[in-house]
């Protein structure tokens, strides 16, 4: 066993978490219940109240132990028997979370525009029903389907109930996601002057999802017989995700925090059941470690437990050979969604210099931390001595990197660490090293952001491993070593956008050219003055 995973292990076995795990950052001191709210405001907390009654979890962390529900198809359901960071936090939602602390560090109007209370009201201003209200035909006994849609700030999302998905995919053995179709089907009529093209992303022109068709169909006489219906919220977590990059993944969790902010004044209150995650991202992607945020930090809080539309239970059943497609029917309660994969996180989330960069962001705060306390990462005091981890970078030929990965490819990047661990190690400094690559590649999601939380120092090549600074404890310090190759902006802005910690750019020095290999005495000055300034960020 390495000696990083001994240290994964001891700090999992001896991990407690602590009253703000589950938790959307919650701000001490900040009780004003006079401040002016708007409906979508109060609707939200009127939900939630309701859900404090209706869910036996009431208190912080949601408990759901000795639960005496009588229904015994729901027994079975063990995501009953876990915290569910999603359903109940101890400041009460996420938005409450956002108001909160924007109300502590009172962000300009223009800031609060990009990434803060005025970004979500506008959101939640836009609110419209798309479908006419019950003008169903037909059967007497079937549910209309209603579709609620929110729009604005380049982020387009989606709420349905009583709607059904038919799931086709072709009629082989262990088939993965490529080339199956999904069709949307509604129960009743769109209002005048729309149409289902009104689901489709405004910039990205994707309909509901990347791979759902284009065509929703509309029922008049009730949707037809269900392969199952599903009667806790779900939300469709799109293809268009990438669960290769850092920067781009953590994007996306961004903008799906963002969503559920918005929409859970329609989602909390009704369900004695948690959030559950289905992705249609095919199995080459889906089985990759980055995914396993989603369930983290949106459903029951203890790793991969969604699944593969194609794959829900029910299983296909054995057909004819001859029959070239299989489909089944899901019928969903609840099912939200907002298409374009990152798109909408990105406008907050930039990795280049903008207007607003240097903008404390309410919502980015938030996020972070909440995504912390669902990963029950603790909370560790301000140590004496920071700890320091680096960034590592595949030097290796199954890497396959690109020329612009080349340029920032160390060749003699042992030797580097080699000599840092020697230096850190005479001042008492604990040094680790990030490498989820090689065989270390499908390392599990919270592994490694409980390896990364541990520092207070992240050093390393420019590069998306650095996003790992979401991570670390707030007012940590970030070190980004550029090797010919242009500065982005990703880890400078998340630290202005938190308003905590130190953002540091060098160039790297090379020592031998013809090798690309990296002066180590560099970077280990470079480091000395990343511990000096992470000293002063402690001084009250």
């Amino acid at each position: 066993m390495s000696e990083y995973t001994k240290q994964l292990k001891l700090l999992r076995d001896a991990a407690v978490v602590d009253s703000t795990s589950g938790a959307a950052a919650s701000v001490e001191g900040n009780t004003d219940e006079d401040a002016s709210h708007t409906k979508q405001l109060k609707l939200l907390r009127d939900a939630h109240q309701h859900a404090a009654v209706v869910d036996s979890t009431s208190g912080a962390a949601a408990s759901v132990e000795g639960n005496t529900d009588e229904d015994a198809s729901h027994t079975s359901d063990l995501r009953r028997s876990v915290d569910r960071p999603f359903m109940t936090t101890t400041s009460g939602t996420f938005l409450d979370s956002v108001e909160q602390i924007e109300t502590k560090y009172k962000p300009s109007l223009e800031c609060s525009d990009f990434g803060g209370m005025t970004f979500l009201k506008n959101l939640m201003s836009s609110e419209k029903k798309l479908m006419i209200e019950d003008q169903v035909k037909g059967n007497e006994s079937s549910i209309p389907s209603q579709i609620i849609s929110f729009g604005s700030n380049k982020m387009d999302i989606f709420v349905a109930d009583y709607v059904s998905v038919v799931v086709s995919h072709p009629n082989v053995p262990n088939f993965t996601g490529s080339g199956g179709r999904y069709t949307l089907e509604v129960n009743g009529s769109f209002k005048d002057g729309i149409t289902p093209s009104a689901l489709q992303h405004r910039d990205t022109g994707q309909t509901s999802l990347t791979t759902m068709t284009k065509d929703i169909h509309q029922r008049n006489d009730g949707i037809a017989e269900c392969t199952e219906f599903i009667d806790y919220p779900v939300m469709l977590v799109d293809n268009n995700i990438d669960a290769n990059n850092w920067w781009f993944f953590l994007v996306s969790a961004l903008k799906h925090y963002t969503m559920l902010t918005v929409v859970q004044p329609h989602v909390m209150g009704d369900y004695q059941k948690d959030l559950k995650i289905l992705h249609t991202i095919a199995d080459g992607n889906y089985r990759l470690p980055f995914l396993d945020a989603f369930d983290f930090m949106f459903a029951d809080g203890r790793g991969k437990d969604s699944e593969q539309l194609w794959l829900h239970p029910p299983l296909k059943q054995d057909v004819d050979e001859s029959v070239t497609m299989v489909s089944k029917r899901y019928c969903f309660r609840k099912l939200i969604w907002s298409p374009g994969g990152s798109t909408g996180g990105d406008s907050m989330l930039i990795n280049r210099s903008h207007p607003n960069s240097a903008c404390f962001s309410s919502i980015i705060y938030s996020y972070a931390a909440y995504m912390k306390a669902a990963l029950h990462i603790p909370t560790l005091p301000r140590p004496e001595i920071p700890r320091v981890i680096w960034v590592g970078r595949d030097a290796s030929p199954e890497a396959n990197p690109t020329s612009h990965q080349k340029l920032r490819v160390i060749h003699n990047q042992d030797e580097v660490l080699s000599y840092l661990k020697e230096q850190c190690s005479k001042l008492g400094i604990e040094f680790m090293v990030a490498d989820f690559y090689g065989d270390k590649r499908e390392t599990a999601f919270q592994e490694q952001a409980i390896l990364a939380s541990r520092a207070n120092i992240m050093i390393g090549v420019h590069g998306a491993g650095l996003n790992m600074f979401h991570f670390l404890p707030f007012n940590s310090v970030v070190v980004e070593i550029h090797m010919g190759t242009t500065a982005q902006k990703n880890s400078a802005n998340f630290v202005n956008h938190i308003h905590e910690g130190q953002y540091i750019s060098v160039d790297g020095q090379i020592k031998d050219r013809r090798k690309k290999g990296m002066d180590e005495k560099h970077v280990w000055g470079v480091l000395q003055s990343a511990i000096h300034d992470w000293e002063k960020l402690g001084v009250k």
